[in-house]
């Protein structure tokens, strides 16, 4: 039997290993002749970059190794890098090496209201916080109904973007024949509201049966946000008619009850349609069990939370609304409480940011009627941080936290493997974190365009330290290294 050295394998070895033809080999890889033994021709690999001496974790497991990077995938996961050549050695020793994010629930407002956000700040953002792919909302200038305005929009943001991104389209009762030409499209989900709230008007029942017909139909993901039309609208009734507008009235205007109505309805239209279904931003423990039900009985269901809902509670938005109003709102501290738990247990299947800011001028016309603020806060800096000081204060593992933040929503989306997963021939996205560091987190140091978090003062155990995209680092030591442009476009896999 050979025995061979350190790094050298057989060509036909590497075609298998790499899952490329003999053809293109020569073209995608580096190698240098070593050895010619027993008729055999043995290579030694170089690479571009080798990430050494840290561990490795995915959703499943948790292991010593070293990424090897080429061409801007991962060329292989080795038990040594002692004898590698490679054009960059990235130490990594002490660390954690997990996928990068893939946050598909951000609002970068570009094109549009870019005085609160744009997409050359907010990928920077993106980056800081270890996410490495982004999927940005319909709520743009114009409204990505169609096919032909998202690839509008798509090559208008091809140039300004830090990390890779892909978009959402608009499910809305006039875009349905829209719907095969945007799955065309790459389109990574259709996000409707079931009440009218950010400009955009409800989907109520009739039209939401029609519309998951035909996104079950081309293969396509409803997401939807889910709180009754009918009675927030009561709420707010009988709320301005006691002539309240401060900002404690937000958890009794958007209401559990309200939120808890939408997911029903939301669920048994998805169980008759077969549609497979993302519910955003669930709130307490009820609706994620409500969805695990809906699992359990065969529906296609998916449950995403946010930060908000497992960090700040009730309290926090009646005291500090504006400046935490967000929809549907935090909940009691019972509800954060278990809301940990079914996160621990595996029943939240997303932690998403659901980053929407605003500039503190915009918050501010809340402070005397909280009905003139616009909803949303930003975050896309915050998950991983606030996430990994969940695994240092024995909440969740750093599995769960890979599963939620990277592979699921690559999974749900159709970009994996290819993203939210370390293993050979997926890209080279990944975000080396430090758990044992800890930071205070505060306004001053939001690279956010609006400049503020709702978590300042927090301190949290464990950072992102540096985040790579395709090879590339994006974000290094506290700055922004990413250029505006290197960001790719990405697209659902499916064909209709």
């Amino acid at each position: 039997m050979l025995k061979t050295k350190p790094n050298q394998k057989r060509i036909s070895d590497i075609y298998f290993l790499y899952g490329i033809s003999s053809q293109s080999f020569s073209n995608r890889m580096k190698f240098v002749e070593k050895v010619k033994q027993d008729g055999v021709v043995w290579y030694h690999m170089a690479y571009d970059a080798v990430v050494e001496g840290g561990t490795v974790v995915t959703a499943t497991d948790t292991f010593d190794g070293n990424l090897a990077i080429q061409n801007g995938r991962i060329a292989g996961i080795l038990d040594s890098a002692s004898d590698v050549d490679a054009d960059q050695i990235i130490d990594a020793a002490g660390k954690h090496i997990l996928p990068g994010g893939v946050d598909p629930h951000v609002h970068m407002m570009d094109p549009g209201d870019t005085e609160r956000e744009d997409f050359p700040t907010g990928t920077a953002a993106a980056a800081a916080g270890g996410i490495t792919t982004i999927g940005e909302h319909h709520r743009t200038d114009p409204t990505v109904l169609t096919a032909g305005i998202l690839e509008d929009k798509r090559d208008y943001l091809s140039d300004r973007a830090r990390v890779d991104f892909g978009l959402l389209a608009g499910g809305h009762p006039d875009n349905i024949d829209e719907i095969k030409a945007l799955e065309r499209s790459g389109t990574l989900a259709y996000k409707s509201f079931t009440c009218n709230v950010h400009g955009v008007p409800a989907l109520l029942s009739a039209d939401m049966h029609r519309l998951f017909t035909e996104i079950e139909r081309v293969g396509g993901i409803s997401m939807v946000h889910a709180e009754d039309e009918l009675m927030l609208n009561a709420n707010e009734r009988q709320l301005k008619a006691a002539g309240r507008n401060d900002g404690s009235i937000v958890p009794e205007w958007r209401s559990k009850e309200a939120e808890q109505v939408a997911v029903s309805t939301t669920l048994q239209i998805a169980k008759q349609t077969n549609v497979s279904l993302w519910i955003a931003h669930l709130t307490h423990p009820e609706v994620v069990d409500q969805v695990t039900h809906a699992k359990n009985q065969g529906v296609n269901a998916y449950a995403e939370t946010c930060p908000q809902y497992l960090y700040l509670t009730r309290q926090d938005v009646e005291e500090d609304a504006p400046y935490t109003m967000f929809t549907p709102p935090s909940r009691e501290e019972n509800d954060r409480e278990e809301l940990w738990e079914r996160l621990a247990d595996g029943k939240i299947d997303m932690v998403n940011a659901d980053h929407a800011p605003s500039t503190r001028e915009q918050k501010a016309k809340g402070e005397d009627n909280i009905f003139e603020a616009p909803f949303g806060v930003p975050g896309v800096e915050t998950v991983l941080p606030l996430l990994l000081n969940g695994v240092n204060n024995g909440r969740i593992s750093l599995a769960r936290v890979v599963d939620v933040f990277s592979t699921k929503p690559a999974q749900i989306l159709g970009l994996f493997p290819r993203k939210g997963i370390l293993q050979v021939g997926s890209d080279a996205d990944f975000v080396i974190v430090d758990m044992e560091q800890s930071q205070t987190l505060r306004d001053e140091d939001v690279i956010a365009k609006c400049g503020w978090t709702s978590y300042d003062g927090l301190t949290v155990q464990g950072i992102p330290e540096s985040t790579y995209v395709r090879g590339e680092p994006v974000f290094e030591d506290g700055a922004v290294t990413g250029e505006v442009g290197y960001g790719e476009f990405i697209a659902r896999k499916e064909e209709v």
